[in-house]
């Protein structure tokens, strides 16, 4: 058969982009609208988590750290009343030119740096190289325990993109909506 300009072209199948959600206000939305699944989500994960459980969620998070990217969010650093170590808030007031008295009284309370983060520059850590330990392992999917850590994870699944499109692909992925579906009829 001869090319014909006029003749209608197939449609080649285009590899499909996996679908994230990546704006805050519907992640917080969604959040909200998800937190009773959540929870039976995380007590379905206790009792019945496959023994490769931290591997799964290890390749999930790296997924979606491909694909979001942090400095374009900074939704933790400007959310979090995070606990840093010592030595990490003494670099950080240095940093900001500060004794560590000055920085406590204005950035801190009960021993808690109160958000937004004070070397958070727009959306960027001005202290990258140097962000303290917590900061660069959040959400903190990576860490071994996965199923020990169930409450703080749902807790970030509401501020952070990764965290959040990780457990709602971790459902689907161990067939826990779908056995859900079946259960509820």
């Amino acid at each position: 058969m001869a090319y014909d300009p006029g003749m209608i072209q197939p449609k080649r199948k285009q590899p499909a982009a996996p679908e994230i959600e990546t704006d805050l206000l519907r992640i917080q939305q969604l959040s909200q609208e998800h937190d009773d699944e959540n929870w039976e989500f995380r007590s379905w994960l206790k009792q019945n988590a496959p023994d490769n459980i931290d591997g799964i969620v290890k390749a999930l998070s790296q997924k979606y750290f491909s694909l979001v990217d942090c400095t374009q969010c900074a939704n933790c650093c400007r959310s979090l009343q995070t606990e840093f170590k010592k030595s990490e808030l003494h670099t950080i007031a240095k940093t900001l030119g500060q004794s560590m008295e000055a920085f406590e009284k204005q950035f801190m309370t009960e021993g808690m740096v109160n958000p937004p983060c004070p070397v958070l520059d727009g959306k960027l850590c001005s202290i990258y190289e140097n962000r303290p330990e917590v900061c660069g392992s959040f959400p903190h999917l990576e860490q071994p325990g996965f199923t020990t850590r169930l409450i703080g994870v749902i807790d970030n699944v509401a501020i952070c993109p990764i965290a959040f499109n990780a457990f709602e692909e971790l459902k689907t992925k161990l067939g826990w909506l779908q056995g859900r579906h079946n259960r509820q009829h």
